[in-house]
């Protein structure tokens, strides 16, 4: 072996050291139609990315087939988008939702990325065709390169198919935030006697009933 040989194996071990060895596992899938996007998709919308944040707890496929190969659990935290919905045309999301990626940050320095990964930039706009694919929460979704997400600058021609989109609600995030006071009301639980000569309702805290009490149907409303 050369001198120089060796010094270049020695200049790269060196590098993996300082900053960490990025694995990276190839994607291979078709383009998907609008249309064959709008039916793979739970939810189809646009919005503006403004945060990454990394999170413990979220299930990485390739790492966990890992540690199984090598007896050798490394700790992680995987890579989460967070995105602010402009318009919805399918799964109707709440008004922020978090996009759940493969790539994943390592206890031990490395790192991985799934190339079939989306690339999303802070501050740009996507038209996102998302899943929720081994997802826990409302607000959170999966997509990909496979999924046919893009920037909405590039979105021209789905657009044109998907027509005019709706505003997210923003009650879809806190459901009791604008729900008036006889709204509320209704939640009660209320009790509805039958009796032989009529029916009396009665409030939790006050019992009025006309004639012989037959028995009690218990009724539970919900005018959310």
């Amino acid at each position: 072996m050369t001198q120089t040989i060796k010094h270049k194996i020695i200049l790269t071990f060196l590098v993996c050291l300082l900053f960490g060895v990025t694995k990276t596992f190839a994607c291979d899938c078709p383009l998907l139609t609008t249309e064959q996007a709008v039916e793979k998709a739970k939810a189809v919308f646009s919005g503006e990315v403004i945060a990454f944040e990394y999170r413990k707890g979220i299930p990485n496929w390739s790492m966990d087939e890992q540690a199984k190969e090598t007896g050798k659990v490394i700790k992680y935290e995987t890579l989460v988008v967070k995105v602010r919905v402009n318009q919805w045309w399918k799964g109707e999301p709440p008004t922020e939702v978090y996009l759940l990626t493969s790539s994943t940050r390592n206890a031990d320095g490395s790192s991985l990325r799934n190339s079939c990964d989306f690339t999303f930039h802070k501050g740009e706009t996507y038209l996102i065709f998302a899943t929720k694919f081994n997802t826990k929460k409302d607000n959170e979704y999966r997509t990909s390169d496979c999924l046919r997400t893009r920037k909405l600058s590039a979105a021209d021609d789905d657009l044109k198919i998907l027509g005019e989109g709706k505003k997210p609600s923003e009650n879809k995030d806190e459901p009791n935030k604008s729900m008036d006071v006889r709204a509320k009301q209704r939640l009660c639980y209320q009790q509805v006697f039958l009796t032989q000569t009529g029916v009396a309702a009665v409030s939790p805290h006050v019992i009025s009933s006309v004639g012989h009490l037959s028995f009690v149907l218990e009724v539970y409303e919900n005018y959310a």
